[in-house]
This record gives structure tokens, sequence and C-alpha cells, in this order.
């Protein structure tokens, strides 16, 4: 018997995420795939060298639950009318690697993620995760352009 086809299908929670659901329904459904939905928490950076007295910084578990909690919503709110119910992953780490990981670990059939379409100085400030995934993803990558 083949193995069962799975889609992984990163969000941030935003409103641009929300682009690629369209799409992702339309590849589960035509390949009757299992979806994974995942969210990536990054450790938070401390710069101590800038002299700014105590900071209150949350505690990478603090961060993991929240997260959790947003991706279950999340789901609910728009995923909850595809056919089975998505699986759901808080990862932390950088979000990239850790979407190409997790695809790698899990046979992901496809990646499907939206993109800000940045180019010029804000994609060079503002990095592109999209972009990562695409270099280094070992399974096809669906992007779509959010609006």
């Amino acid at each position: 018997m083949a193995a069962k086809n799975t889609l992984v299908f990163p969000t941030d929670f935003s409103e641009r995420s929300l682009n690629a659901l369209p799409w992702v329904r339309k590849m589960a459904e035509a390949l009757q795939a299992d979806l994974r939905c995942i969210y990536v928490v990054e450790e938070p950076q401390i710069y101590s060298t800038l002299d700014m007295g105590p900071v209150a910084v949350p505690s990478v578990t603090e961060l993991v639950k929240s997260a959790e909690e947003h991706l279950d919503s999340f789901i609910k709110a728009n995923i909850k009318a595809f056919g089975s119910a998505p699986k759901a992953s808080v990862l932390v780490g950088r979000p990239a690697e850790e979407i190409v990981s997790y695809a790698k670990d899990n046979d992901a059939t496809m990646i499907i993620m939206t993109t800000h379409g940045y180019s010029g100085v804000k994609h060079l400030l503002l990095g592109s995760t999209t972009e990562g995934v695409l270099r280094h993803a070992s399974c096809p990558v669906l992007s779509i352009r959010a609006a």
C-alpha cells in the first residue's frame, strides 16, 4: 500500500497566510493528503550590550504555549471545514530551517506557503522565509504571492 500524501502548511497567523488556504484545500483534495499546519517560534534574542536595564523576555516555553493556543484557534477559525483535522505542530528555531526539516522528517509531498513578494531593500532587511524554504526543501514548494 502506498504511503499517505502529506501537505505542510506553515503559517504566521497573518491575513496574508490565508491566501494559501484555497490552494491547500485543492491540493489536499487532489492528492488525498493529510494536512500538517505548523508555526515556528524564534528564540528571543537578548542584547545585553544595549544597557537597557532589566527587560522582561518571555521564555521559549511561554512562547510555545502561546503559539500552540494561537495555532489551535487559527485552525478552528480557518481550516475546520477541511476533510480531516490537520495535525498542528509548533517548532522552535529559524523558520526556513525548521519548515524544511519538518517537511523532510515527515516525508512531505509538498509545502504550501505564502510569500510577501518583497524585493530590494525591504527584502534585504526582512529576509525571506519562503525563499529559504524554496532553496533547501527536498519536496516541491507551492509559493502563493500574498496580495
